[in-house]
């Protein structure tokens, strides 16, 4: 294993080393939000399907335990 140094900022004045500092290219921040938006539109996706799954199992439990229950009161 190799050590990895590590600065702990404390204080008002928390500034970057001037070493590495990079500003964000107008690229870079295109992509940033063109992910952004993917994963917010995944997820409404996402949901959507779950949601609707969730609501088809439940209609059909309920048409089950519908048609069940009829069944015993005949008898």
């Amino acid at each position: 294993m190799s050590a990895v140094p590590v600065t702990l900022y404390l204080g008002a004045e928390m500034r970057l080393p001037e070493t590495g500092a990079k500003k964000m290219t107008s690229g870079e921040i295109g992509l940033f939000i063109f992910m952004l938006v993917a994963c917010i539109l995944w997820a409404i996706c996402s949901y959507a399907v779950g949601y609707k799954e969730g609501h088809k199992d439940g209609y059909q439990r309920g048409k089950a335990v519908g048609r069940h229950a009829s069944g015993q009161a005949v008898r």
